[in-house]
């Protein structure tokens, strides 16, 4: 199967997925079904299947359990905004500082070895939030969100860096669910992966470098005031 196809086939996965919990007949809480049976059910193969549950895991929509199974999460949404950050304080700190750390560098990388598929993907999910946004379609936003950053780290080099931070990005589902509902957050964000993506395309290393380091600091700083205000 060539890669538009296996993307179109996941994608889709997460759209079914996606309607099975927002009606209700996917619980929060409760475990999905086995693999087989899900593979049965949709009519996908396993690949494609593993590939739409890291996303909707990556975006904090499920939660992967080895050993266990997958869970539908909680729904977030129901708790305010400031109280969740309050509460996540320090794990949203040192998420912010692991990623400061290490997509800097993967995106000044990228900016010297990328490809014309890359651009295209990364110009893909930029359009993509940009039209979630327009659509109130807050999954979705999230959901492109993940999938920059998922590029970028993907395709900037195969050693321990991006191993790192891969699995640093497994682990911000919830972080990104609540960031994204600040106040202005969701522009800024479309309109910070456009420069980072035009940086990566014309190869300045050092622009992407230091916008994608800028993108995650004002991130970091604006949840930070956001949580000690009044």
């Amino acid at each position: 199967m060539a890669d538009d196809e296996r993307e179109q086939v996941w994608s889709a996965t997460v759209d079914h997925l996606r309607t099975m919990i927002d009606s209700g007949r996917l619980a929060a809480g409760s475990r999905l079904p086995a693999e087989r049976a899900l593979c049965e059910q949709l009519g996908i193969s396993r690949g494609s299947l593993r590939q739409a549950l890291r996303v909707l895991d990556s975006i904090g929509y499920v939660q992967v359990r080895p050993g266990s199974g997958t869970y539908v999460r909680e729904n977030i949404d129901e708790q305010p905004l400031r109280s969740w950050f309050s509460e996540h304080e320090q794990l949203v700190e040192k998420l912010f500082d692991l990623r400061t750390t290490v997509e800097p560098t993967l995106a000044e990388r990228l900016a010297l070895q990328h490809t014309p598929r890359v651009l295209e993907r990364l110009e893909g999910t930029v359009d993509e939030m940009d039209q979630a946004a327009a659509d109130g379609d807050m999954l979705r936003v999230i959901a492109a969100d993940a999938e920059f950053h998922r590029v970028i780290a993907g395709n900037a080099g195969n050693d321990d860096v991006t191993d790192l931070l891969r699995s640093v990005l497994s682990l911000v589902g919830e972080e990104r669910r609540a960031a994204l509902r600040l106040p202005g957050q969701i522009r800024k964000a479309v309109d910070e992966h456009r420069a980072i993506l035009e940086a990566i395309r014309r190869s300045d290393a050092a622009a992407a470098r230091d916008i994608t380091r800028r993108h995650l600091l004002d991130a970091k700083t604006y949840v930070h005031d956001y949580t000690a205000r009044d």
